[in-house]
């Protein structure tokens, strides 16, 4: 039988783009994945990858059999998943992936209390990063994500978890300062972003679009981003579920409430399609409590 091990290395390099990463991720010596490759690269009598002293790129023949490779690492992953769901232990840490804005969501606090009531020996570990952490780079077992890039990556096995508006809030002092009764008076007022955005708004048969980040404060944040606006600086816009309890103790309010913002479809994906137990039970809890939220909201 021909030894599949140097192309399961070939794909994770390809993945993690240095020796180093590579060597971390699958447990070995950076000088040990190179051999590996190098075993390929002599059987066949093809180069593989462009080397430099910083970066590793794959030649024509590297690129042409980088998704068979690909195919079958994720393939062994999955047989690996389906042992560990066999033995059905659901134990061990699963590492999710997720906005910092998502903390404070109602959902995710009841679905991690949940996890730590009935199964107490797996071990939750969050990995807040506000852009889209490579699930594979960063052994992160699930990601929960939203917006036009979310599915970007045509690997990923996607679960819709909820669709969310987004909602303009402001501190109450600041409201208070600062009249707002209809959307131009959007462009007086300070505000405050992630980055730069244009969201439609409707009311009834009235349109309008909300143009935002030529002016005001951005910040590269969203946890810090809600403490900004929290404080008083100005106004900034939110995933609904992400403000459920500023808006409904007071610490925020809701601008122009009568005008409804666009939509975004949050999901939890996963970088494998079969997933080991623990993974499948925090996909279970996390879709059951994010379905609680919507049918609230309906």
């Amino acid at each position: 039988m021909r030894e599949i091990k140097p192309l399961l290395v070939f794909a994770t390099l390809l993945e993690c783009r240095t020796m180093t990463a590579a060597a971390q991720k699958l447990g070995m010596s950076a000088p040990a994945v190179s051999q590996h490759v190098a075993h390929l690269e002599r059987e066949y009598g093809v180069k593989l990858l462009n080397r430099s002293t910083r970066t590793l790129t794959p030649t024509d023949a590297g690129r042409a059999m980088a998704e068979s490779c690909r195919r079958l690492l994720r393939c062994s992953e999955d047989a690996f998943a389906l042992l560990a769901q066999v033995n059905g232990e659901i134990a061990g840490t699963v590492r999710i992936a997720l906005p910092s804005g998502m903390a404070a969501h109602p959902a995710l606090r009841r679905s991690l209390e949940r996890l730590l009531a009935e199964h107490p020996a797996v071990r939750p570990e969050l990995l807040f990063d506000d852009g889209l952490l490579d699930l594979q780079r960063a052994n992160a077992d699930i990601a929960l994500r939203g917006g036009e890039h979310a599915l970007d990556d045509e690997n990923l096995v996607a679960r819709l978890l909820t669709r969310q508006h987004w909602v303009i809030c402001a501190a109450p002092a600041y409201a208070a300062r600062h009249s707002v009764s209809a959307p131009h008076d959007l462009a007086a007022c300070r505000w405050l972003y992630y980055r730069p955005a244009r969201l439609p708004m409707r009311r009834g048969a009235e349109f309008a679009d909300l143009l935002i980040g030529d002016e005001g404060i951005r910040c590269t944040q969203l946890g810090a981003l809600l403490e900004l606006v929290r404080a008083g600086l100005g106004l900034a816009v939110f995933l609904e579920g992400d403000v459920a309890d500023d808006l409904a103790s007071g610490r925020l309010k809701r601008i122009l409430p009568d005008w409804t913002l666009s939509a975004v479809d949050v999901y939890a994906v996963t970088p494998y399609r079969v997933q080991s137990a623990r993974t499948e039970a925090v996909l279970r809890i996390l879709l059951e409590e994010f379905a609680r939220t919507s049918a609230k909201a309906v």
